[in-house]
């Protein structure tokens, strides 16, 4: 047993290590939207013209307001987009959901 003792701390500590930190919201979309979509929703320049809905403040599902499909676009994909489901939590995808309605809402008050 106390040969055990020593290997279960090391496993425990690597564990602890692998883990990841609770990020913000915005570190969220950094880390996993931010490179295409750009830091504030306006997409990608190179992308734009094949993928129009890079930018997320012109979205029609962000315009309308649908938040049902930008959930299931984060969750599922769609196109060169992959799906989050395996690397997001339920929580941390309705943050996105919610940062991504703002990104649209601070886009109509600079172009009314």
């Amino acid at each position: 047993m106390t040969k055990i003792r020593p290997f279960l701390l090391f496993a425990a500590l690597v564990l602890a290590a692998c883990s990841r930190k609770n990020l913000t919201t915005p570190e969220l979309y950094d880390a996993y939207c931010a490179r295409c979509h750009g830091r504030q929703g306006e997409g990608d320049p190179r992308g734009l013209r094949t993928y129009p809905n890079l930018d997320l403040r012109a979205s029609p599902m962000v315009r309308r307001g649908d938040r049902a499909a930008v959930r299931q676009r984060i969750v599922e994909g769609s196109g060169p987009m992959p799906g989050f489901a395996r690397r997001l939590t339920p929580p941390e995808i309705e943050r996105l959901v919610d940062f991504t309605f703002q990104l649209g809402r601070s886009s109509e008050k600079e172009n009314p």
